[in-house]
């Protein structure tokens, strides 16, 4: 997997770095409070359109059904279909984005419930989320088009569309820094900024393919529009499946919306926790459903436990290290500015429990990719959402007893609750097996995690004073601190054979 991934990996990867760079600067404007939390509920809904349509989620039902019809009618064909589709969207997101628009303040009181709705929290939010709402066409039409970028063959500029995205955004918050007053306005305008600049390379990037789209022209152009739709109705569930991380944040933020600042503490542990788990999703659609689709069962077995074993080798220890250096963290990517020693706490106590369903939610997705290479994403998406009920069920009954910490202990049981259905379900159709090898190496990978949080426990004691400090000093401090624990975890799973040397120089030189 770390040899295939290639391109699409590093540039995930380096859009995954530019967020942290933009959370870390929204964090030091608005911090965790009551502002940061009107900041957080007025862009949850523009954020989980650009994780779902900017972002590749389309292409599982757009690609297929474009080839499909250029092999059967041709490429002009295509090409109209194509336009049929981008129109669709286009329409079908800015009437959703104009409802939204008017209906603004009763779509925070469902996102934020604990908000009082007459009070400057959910007038803020109200705010951003209108001006905001310009995204959702916006992103609609980058999602299409990278469709029809990566149906004809161009992969490497798409996936440069969410860089180029959180560059636009850092521009415009750094005009916040220089104009403190515009707030959270200017917070809005640079989600629009960067959603110009996602739909601006996916422009780019489809010109000259193969599936740049038409117009279907006259007479015929409504029944391209409604011909399109159980095309793009097929996206269902792998757009739920690629959600599912995202609303399980929009269920725990509106539990966790009574308490001030829960909303932002927890968006901000969140973006930590995604990093890692972003990887495992790149990976899992970019390269194992791919080899899933086109492998005999006996190579699919082979793969799907490859497959888990390299999220549970990334995940184990990464969730570890967040648990153990949840503070230091926090401390010294957020805190500045506005984000305060309160904030932080808050921040870095819903980052340790958060940690704990780290490896459920990779094995998830790991398993979903299994599901929908066998043609069962029906089955995933039922999963989902039972797994989603019984996070809410438990959000929002413990947060009266427990504050913050029940919205994010629901999370948790929703992470675990789906990826053991997953794993029942898929297990009782045969579809799960990991083989000798895997069973070897996992629980030496685990010793060997143990051992790298003991150290990293132990290197963090030692480096305390510039840590608490923050700034330069505590960035190296942490880098330091990170570095020692890798090196540690590779060094003892190397030993105990639970990484194979011979393939991760394989991996790392491809």
């Amino acid at each position: 997997m770390l040899r295939r991934a290639s391109t699409v990996a590093a540039l995930t990867l380096a859009s995954r770095l530019l967020g942290f760079a933009r959370d870390a600067a929204a964090a030091a404007l608005f911090g965790a409070g009551a502002v940061g939390d009107a900041a957080v509920a007025g862009l949850a809904v523009p954020q989980l359109a650009r994780r779902l349509l900017s972002e590749g989620a389309l292409n599982g039902a757009i690609v297929p059904a474009l080839a499909e019809v250029a092999r059967t009618e041709g490429d002009d064909a295509a090409r109209r279909r194509a336009g049929a589709v981008l129109a669709a969207l286009v329409l079908a997101s800015g009437a959703l984005a104009l409802a939204m628009f008017a209906a603004m303040p009763a779509v925070i009181a469902l996102l934020a419930p604990g908000f009082d709705m007459d009070g400057p929290r959910a007038e803020a939010a109200s705010l951003v989320g209108r001006i905001a709402m310009v995204c959702l066409p916006l992103m609609a039409a980058a999602g299409a088009l990278s469709a029809f970028a990566n149906a004809g063959g161009r992969v490497g500029l798409p996936a440069v569309a969410p860089v180029a995205g959180n560059v636009a955004v850092l521009a415009v918050l750094g005009l916040c820094f220089l104009f403190p007053g515009a707030g959270l306005a200017l917070l809005a305008l640079a989600s629009v900024a960067g959603a110009v600049a996602q739909l601006a390379i996916m422009l780019a990037a489809l010109r000259g393919t193969r599936f740049a789209p038409v117009r279907a022209g006259g007479r015929v152009r409504i029944r391209a529009l409604v011909e399109v739709w159980p095309m793009l109705a097929t996206a269902g569930p792998s757009l739920l499946s690629a959600a599912l991380p995202q609303l399980r944040f929009l269920i725990a933020g509106a539990a966790a919306s009574g308490v001030l600042g829960g909303v932002a503490a927890l968006f901000y542990a969140g973006r930590l926790i995604e990093l890692p788990l972003g990887l495992v999703g790149a990976s899992a659609g970019a390269v194992l459903l791919p080899a899933l689709s086109a492998a005999g069962r006996e190579a699919r077995a082979l793969a799907s436990a490859r497959g888990i074993e390299a999220a549970l080798a990334l995940t184990v220890p990464a969730a570890l290290g967040l648990a153990v250096l949840a503070e230091p963290i926090v401390t010294v990517l957020f805190r500045h500015g506005a984000f305060d020693a309160q904030a932080a706490e808050a921040t870095a106590g819903v980052l340790g429990l958060l940690a704990v369903a780290l490896p459920a939610q990779a094995a998830e997705k790991i398993l979903a990719a299994i599901a929908f290479a066998h043609g069962f994403g029906r089955f995933a998406a039922v999963v989902g959402l039972a797994a989603l009920a019984v996070g809410a069920a438990v959000g929002f009954g413990l947060a009266g007893p427990l504050g913050l910490a029940g919205p994010v202990l629901g999370l948790v049981v929703s992470s675990f609750a789906g990826v053991t259905a997953l794993a029942v379900g898929l297990g009782r159709r045969g579809l799960l097996r990991l083989d000798a090898p895997a069973w070897h190496r996992l629980p030496r990978l685990g010793v060997a995690a143990a051992a790298m949080a003991l150290g990293t426990a132990l290197a963090a004691r030692a480096l305390e004073a510039p840590l608490a400090a923050g700034g330069f000093a505590g960035f190296f401090a942490l880098g330091a601190a990170v570095a020692a624990g890798l090196a540690l975890y590779v060094g003892i799973a190397v030993a105990l054979g639970g990484l194979n040397v011979e393939a991760l120089k394989a991996g790392l030189r491809g």
